[in-house]
């Protein structure tokens, strides 16, 4: 499986010349002109996850593709399906297991919305804006790298319960390139105490 990092929280999963993308989103780089997409997941409705005609357009080349999001952003997304936890479905070349309820509160005891986290062929996983734990242990975790809703100590305590063997950084476009360096020495060092290994590329290819 090739991996490749776009803006914010948008990556692209190719296998066997087939694709899937979370959150495409474009904001300093605009995505390319997919064709090969069987899976599109929404993680949630927040407009840095979601931007409905960045979305329209892929699906327009890419009409068979399945789209997923969370139960709440159904109506602003026709057509897409809304798992449930635990859910497992096959969308084209890709097995996804669905896991987790909602997005990380911002404000204390306050829910934004629903949030719709993911394992992808049992090897990678995505929690969108949350730190709901996955069914097992991948080999690949998407860490958030700063939020409003998260504190460092947080995804440093995600990464070291989840175990995984590498750990990917999401949720970037919130910081300048000396911000992402700060974050990234504090994310190696649980990652070093994790027994992971840190991918710290924010732009492109990285696995």
């Amino acid at each position: 499986m090739k991996i490749t990092k776009f803006d914010h929280s948008c990556f692209y999963l190719e296998k066997d010349g087939r694709g899937l993308l979370f959150d495409p989103v474009e904001y300093d780089n605009k995505l390319p002109d997919f064709d090969n997409i069987d899976v599109i997941v929404v993680t949630h409705s927040h407009s840095d996850h979601f931007q409905p005609e960045v979305l329209s357009r892929i699906r327009g080349k890419n009409p068979n593709c399945l789209v997923f999001t969370a139960a709440d952003n159904v109506e602003a997304t026709p057509g897409a399906g809304a798992p449930n936890a635990g859910d497992k479905v096959t969308a084209g070349v890709f097995e996804l297991a669905f896991f987790g309820a909602s997005h990380a509160a911002i404000v204390p005891g306050q829910v934004p919305c629903e949030n719709l986290c993911v394992m992808v062929d049992g090897v990678l996983v995505n929690s969108g804006d949350s730190f709901d734990l996955p069914p097992r242990t991948p080999e690949i975790l998407l860490a958030p790298v700063s939020a409003p809703w998260m504190k460092t100590s947080e995804v440093m305590e995600f990464i070291k319960a989840v175990r995984p063997k590498v750990v990917l950084p999401t949720h970037d476009a919130l910081n300048s390139s000396l911000g992402n360096t700060i974050y990234d020495n504090w994310i190696r060092k649980a990652c070093e105490e994790a027994g992971a290994e840190y991918k710290d590329t924010h732009l492109g290819e990285v696995a």
